[in-house]
Protein backbone atom coordinates (compact mmCIF):
# COMPACT_ATOMS: atom_id res chain seq x y z
CA UNK A 1 0.00 0.00 0.00
CA UNK A 2 1.37 3.20 -0.75
CA UNK A 3 1.57 6.25 1.26
CA UNK A 4 1.33 9.95 0.69
CA UNK A 5 4.37 11.37 1.50
CA UNK A 6 3.88 14.20 3.92
CA UNK A 7 3.24 17.86 3.16
CA UNK A 8 6.17 20.46 2.93
CA UNK A 9 5.88 22.70 6.22
CA UNK A 10 8.63 24.82 4.71
CA UNK A 11 7.17 27.64 3.18
CA UNK A 12 10.52 28.78 1.13
CA UNK A 13 11.22 25.47 -0.48
CA UNK A 14 10.66 27.59 -4.01
CA UNK A 15 13.71 30.04 -2.45
CA UNK A 16 15.34 26.73 -1.11
CA UNK A 17 15.42 24.98 -5.35
CA UNK A 18 16.26 28.57 -6.96
CA UNK A 19 19.26 29.05 -4.54
CA UNK A 20 22.33 30.00 -6.71
CA UNK A 21 23.89 26.45 -5.61
CA UNK A 22 21.17 24.09 -6.46
CA UNK A 23 20.92 26.37 -10.04
CA UNK A 24 24.67 26.30 -10.49
CA UNK A 25 24.30 22.53 -10.35
CA UNK A 26 21.75 21.67 -13.29
CA UNK A 27 24.28 23.44 -15.75
CA UNK A 28 24.95 22.64 -18.06
CA UNK A 29 23.58 19.26 -18.74
CA UNK A 30 22.06 17.15 -21.74
CA UNK A 31 19.00 19.54 -21.91
CA UNK A 32 20.74 23.13 -21.86
CA UNK A 33 19.53 24.50 -25.52
CA UNK A 34 23.70 24.99 -25.95
CA UNK A 35 24.32 21.28 -26.04
CA UNK A 36 21.09 20.23 -27.67
CA UNK A 37 22.02 22.49 -30.40
CA UNK A 38 25.70 21.16 -31.36
CA UNK A 39 24.22 17.53 -30.95
CA UNK A 40 21.97 18.50 -33.47
CA UNK A 41 24.20 20.01 -35.95
CA UNK A 42 26.21 17.53 -35.61
CA UNK A 43 23.65 14.40 -36.45
CA UNK A 44 22.07 16.78 -39.33
CA UNK A 45 25.54 17.56 -40.61
CA UNK A 46 24.79 21.50 -41.03
CA UNK A 47 27.24 22.81 -43.09
CA UNK A 48 28.62 26.29 -42.63
CA UNK A 49 31.05 28.21 -45.00
CA UNK A 50 32.36 31.73 -44.92
CA UNK A 51 31.36 33.24 -48.44
CA UNK A 52 32.54 36.75 -47.91
CA UNK A 53 35.25 38.24 -46.18
CA UNK A 54 36.12 41.61 -46.97
CA UNK A 55 38.07 43.36 -44.74
CA UNK A 56 40.52 45.75 -44.43
CA UNK A 57 44.23 45.47 -42.92
CA UNK A 58 42.65 46.29 -39.80
CA UNK A 59 39.67 44.23 -39.76
CA UNK A 60 37.00 46.77 -41.21
CA UNK A 61 34.71 45.77 -43.55
CA UNK A 62 32.14 42.96 -43.63
CA UNK A 63 31.67 39.56 -43.86
CA UNK A 64 28.86 37.00 -44.86
CA UNK A 65 28.57 33.29 -43.89
CA UNK A 66 26.46 30.90 -44.84
CA UNK A 67 24.50 27.61 -42.74
CA UNK A 68 23.03 24.79 -45.24
CA UNK A 69 20.60 23.25 -43.25
CA UNK A 70 18.64 20.14 -45.25
CA UNK A 71 17.43 22.14 -47.82
CA UNK A 72 17.29 25.70 -46.60
CA UNK A 73 20.16 27.70 -46.46
CA UNK A 74 20.25 30.91 -43.59
CA UNK A 75 23.15 34.03 -43.91
CA UNK A 76 24.91 35.72 -40.97
CA UNK A 77 26.48 38.89 -42.28
CA UNK A 78 29.67 40.40 -39.73
CA UNK A 79 29.47 44.39 -40.07
CA UNK A 80 33.08 45.39 -38.37
CA UNK A 81 33.96 49.17 -37.93
CA UNK A 82 36.15 51.36 -35.65
CA UNK A 83 35.84 52.98 -33.17
CA UNK A 84 37.48 55.12 -30.29
CA UNK A 85 38.50 53.31 -27.79
CA UNK A 86 36.57 55.99 -25.48
CA UNK A 87 33.37 54.80 -27.43
CA UNK A 88 33.46 51.15 -26.42
CA UNK A 89 30.90 50.28 -23.63
CA UNK A 90 29.45 46.84 -22.51
CA UNK A 91 26.37 48.21 -21.01
CA UNK A 92 23.50 47.97 -23.05
CA UNK A 93 22.71 51.58 -23.36
CA UNK A 94 26.09 52.10 -25.78
CA UNK A 95 25.35 53.38 -28.94
CA UNK A 96 28.29 52.24 -30.20
CA UNK A 97 29.49 49.09 -30.90
CA UNK A 98 32.98 47.02 -32.41
CA UNK A 99 30.94 44.55 -34.60
CA UNK A 100 27.36 43.95 -35.38
CA UNK A 101 25.59 40.92 -36.92
CA UNK A 102 22.60 39.28 -38.43
CA UNK A 103 21.37 36.30 -38.99
CA UNK A 104 18.46 36.30 -42.13
CA UNK A 105 16.73 33.34 -43.89
CA UNK A 106 17.80 32.83 -46.65
CA UNK A 107 20.92 34.02 -48.76
CA UNK A 108 21.45 37.82 -49.12
CA UNK A 109 21.03 39.80 -51.65
CA UNK A 110 22.36 42.60 -52.58
CA UNK A 111 19.40 44.44 -52.08
CA UNK A 112 19.23 43.08 -48.76
CA UNK A 113 22.82 43.77 -47.60
CA UNK A 114 22.59 47.52 -48.47
CA UNK A 115 19.63 47.48 -46.46
CA UNK A 116 21.51 45.89 -43.68
CA UNK A 117 24.66 47.97 -43.82
CA UNK A 118 22.58 51.13 -43.07
CA UNK A 119 19.93 49.45 -40.09
CA UNK A 120 22.25 46.51 -38.36
CA UNK A 121 25.13 49.03 -37.35
CA UNK A 122 22.20 50.76 -35.50
CA UNK A 123 21.06 47.96 -33.72
CA UNK A 124 17.99 49.57 -31.38
CA UNK A 125 17.60 52.81 -34.20
CA UNK A 126 17.04 50.38 -37.13
CA UNK A 127 14.86 48.57 -38.41
CA UNK A 128 14.43 44.58 -39.57
CA UNK A 129 12.26 42.86 -41.66
CA UNK A 130 10.75 39.46 -40.80
CA UNK A 131 12.97 37.47 -43.20
CA UNK A 132 15.83 38.89 -39.81
CA UNK A 133 15.52 36.20 -36.95
CA UNK A 134 18.63 37.55 -34.52
CA UNK A 135 20.46 40.50 -34.06
CA UNK A 136 23.43 41.04 -32.28
CA UNK A 137 26.38 43.18 -31.57
CA UNK A 138 29.70 42.61 -29.98
CA UNK A 139 32.78 44.40 -28.55
CA UNK A 140 36.48 43.55 -28.50
CA UNK A 141 37.96 42.40 -25.70
CA UNK A 142 40.76 45.04 -24.21
CA UNK A 143 42.62 42.86 -22.17
CA UNK A 144 42.86 39.47 -24.86
CA UNK A 145 42.22 40.66 -28.80
CA UNK A 146 45.26 42.78 -29.14
CA UNK A 147 47.23 40.42 -27.17
CA UNK A 148 46.21 37.56 -29.73
CA UNK A 149 46.64 39.49 -32.73
CA UNK A 150 50.29 40.62 -31.42
CA UNK A 151 51.21 37.14 -30.50
CA UNK A 152 50.16 35.50 -33.78
CA UNK A 153 51.51 37.96 -36.14
CA UNK A 154 55.29 37.29 -34.20
CA UNK A 155 55.08 33.70 -35.50
CA UNK A 156 53.47 32.41 -31.37
CA UNK A 157 50.09 31.05 -29.74
CA UNK A 158 48.73 33.33 -26.72
CA UNK A 159 48.85 31.72 -23.58
CA UNK A 160 46.53 29.28 -22.51
CA UNK A 161 46.53 30.56 -18.91
CA UNK A 162 45.54 34.43 -20.54
CA UNK A 163 43.04 33.14 -22.67
CA UNK A 164 41.40 31.28 -19.41
CA UNK A 165 41.70 34.41 -17.27
CA UNK A 166 39.75 36.19 -20.01
CA UNK A 167 37.53 33.55 -22.26
CA UNK A 168 36.72 35.38 -25.56
CA UNK A 169 38.06 37.55 -28.27
CA UNK A 170 34.62 39.74 -29.21
CA UNK A 171 32.22 39.70 -26.32
CA UNK A 172 28.33 40.15 -27.20
CA UNK A 173 26.57 43.22 -25.21
CA UNK A 174 22.88 42.18 -26.70
CA UNK A 175 21.34 39.09 -28.53
CA UNK A 176 17.82 40.48 -29.88
CA UNK A 177 15.31 37.72 -31.39
CA UNK A 178 11.48 37.30 -31.11
CA UNK A 179 10.38 39.90 -32.90
CA UNK A 180 12.70 42.89 -31.29
CA UNK A 181 12.79 45.73 -33.83
CA UNK A 182 11.37 44.35 -36.81
CA UNK A 183 12.92 41.11 -35.98
CA UNK A 184 11.12 37.32 -37.21
CA UNK A 185 8.81 36.81 -34.34
CA UNK A 186 9.10 33.40 -32.77
CA UNK A 187 5.43 32.27 -34.42
CA UNK A 188 7.13 32.72 -37.41
CA UNK A 189 10.59 31.58 -36.84
CA UNK A 190 9.01 28.16 -36.02
CA UNK A 191 6.52 27.73 -39.26
CA UNK A 192 9.69 28.67 -41.76
CA UNK A 193 12.28 28.07 -40.53
CA UNK A 194 14.27 24.37 -38.58
CA UNK A 195 14.67 26.75 -35.19
CA UNK A 196 11.59 25.17 -33.08
CA UNK A 197 12.94 25.57 -29.99
CA UNK A 198 13.53 28.45 -28.08
CA UNK A 199 17.07 30.49 -28.27
CA UNK A 200 18.23 27.70 -31.16
CA UNK A 201 18.26 30.70 -33.78
CA UNK A 202 20.75 32.98 -31.17
CA UNK A 203 22.64 29.90 -30.44
CA UNK A 204 23.56 29.36 -34.02
CA UNK A 205 24.53 32.98 -34.55
CA UNK A 206 26.69 32.64 -31.17
CA UNK A 207 28.25 29.75 -32.67
CA UNK A 208 28.92 31.52 -35.95
CA UNK A 209 29.67 34.60 -34.56
CA UNK A 210 33.10 33.10 -32.37
CA UNK A 211 34.01 31.38 -35.70
CA UNK A 212 34.49 35.06 -37.10
CA UNK A 213 36.23 36.48 -33.97
CA UNK A 214 39.23 33.79 -34.52
CA UNK A 215 38.86 34.29 -38.64
CA UNK A 216 39.52 38.69 -37.36
CA UNK A 217 42.04 38.27 -34.77
CA UNK A 218 43.99 35.93 -37.30
CA UNK A 219 43.07 38.19 -40.72
CA UNK A 220 44.98 41.14 -38.66
CA UNK A 221 47.83 39.27 -37.68
CA UNK A 222 48.60 38.11 -41.13
CA UNK A 223 47.98 41.63 -42.66
CA UNK A 224 50.37 42.94 -39.87
CA UNK A 225 53.25 40.70 -40.79
CA UNK A 226 52.79 37.74 -43.62
CA UNK A 227 56.36 36.89 -43.36
CA UNK A 228 55.51 35.56 -39.76
CA UNK A 229 51.91 35.32 -38.67
CA UNK A 230 50.60 32.15 -37.89
CA UNK A 231 46.94 30.79 -37.03
CA UNK A 232 45.67 29.97 -33.58
CA UNK A 233 46.27 26.19 -32.98
CA UNK A 234 42.96 24.22 -32.90
CA UNK A 235 43.74 23.04 -29.45
CA UNK A 236 43.14 26.87 -28.57
CA UNK A 237 40.45 27.42 -30.37
CA UNK A 238 38.15 25.60 -28.59
CA UNK A 239 39.08 27.93 -25.19
CA UNK A 240 37.45 31.03 -26.89
CA UNK A 241 33.76 31.61 -26.06
CA UNK A 242 31.63 34.45 -26.88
Amino acid sequence: MLKKSPKSTNHNSSVNLMSLERMGSRYPSRLSFSRSMLRTMVKEQWNIRRVKFDLDQQGYGRAIYEVDVSKQTYSLICFSQYIDDNERSDRVIADSWDTAYVLHIGKISFDDIERLNKNIPLQEAGRNSPDELVLSRANKSVRLFEKVVECLSNGIQPGIREINNVGYLLRTTAVYGSGKFGLADFVRTKAVTHFNQPFRAEMLTLFVIREFSIQLVEHIAYQRNPKTAVKLDNKIKHYFII
